[in-house]
């Protein structure tokens, strides 16, 4: 046995047909669980500092690193967060061994997904028009970029995945992964 198929073999895993409906779904839930705390922490911080907690300079500062927390911290660590899954589906659709018979299951997927996906990013949209949200959304950048083109990232993403899964095949028929 190879060193690539005794890694695949402790590791286990392999990819799935479902990975891109899986990842749109994981997406929007950081998405909108981030974008709470980002709402959140700049009402604790005001609280904090109205209930004269920011006296010293300790004090003050602590607030100061909770406020920068929540207005960038955030938004880098959901941008570091959707490269992570994207780097993983694509890792993922490498690891799956399927036949080209396989096709109209993945296009049923993909259509599958980007159904869903149009209603999470409709939901999405709906939160940032929420007039008490509309300040906050607008300070989060990543969040909106990513969100905004949630269902290019989505066709993009599966369309990659794909050829990733469908192109490991010899004309024998045989995948290329299974002759290691």
């Amino acid at each position: 046995m190879t060193k690539k198929r005794k890694l695949v073999r402790k590791l286990g895993k392999r990819g799935d047909v479902t990975d891109i409906l899986i990842f749109s779904i994981i997406v929007f839930t950081f998405a909108v669980v981030l974008f709470t705390f980002t709402f959140i922490i700049p009402q604790i911080t005001d609280g904090l500092r109205a209930g004269g907690l920011n006296n010293t300079p300790e004090g003050s500062s602590a607030i100061d690193r909770l406020e920068s927390f929540g207005s960038e911290g955030i938004q880098r660590g959901f941008f570091l967060i959707f490269v992570g899954l994207l780097i993983s589906n694509l890792i993922s659709a490498f690891l799956v061994r399927t036949h080209p018979i396989f096709l109209f299951l993945y296009i049923f997927v993909l259509i599958l997904t980007v159904l869903i996906g149009t209603y999470l990013g409709n939901a999405y949209d709906q939160l940032r028009n929420i007039s008490i949200f509309s300040d906050q959304l607008a300070s989060q950048t990543l969040i909106n970029i990513v969100m905004e083109n949630y269902i290019l990232i989505i066709i993009g993403t599966a369309a990659l995945s794909m050829v990733i899964v469908f192109s490991k095949f010899s004309s024998a028929g045989r995948s290329v992964q299974g002759q290691l």
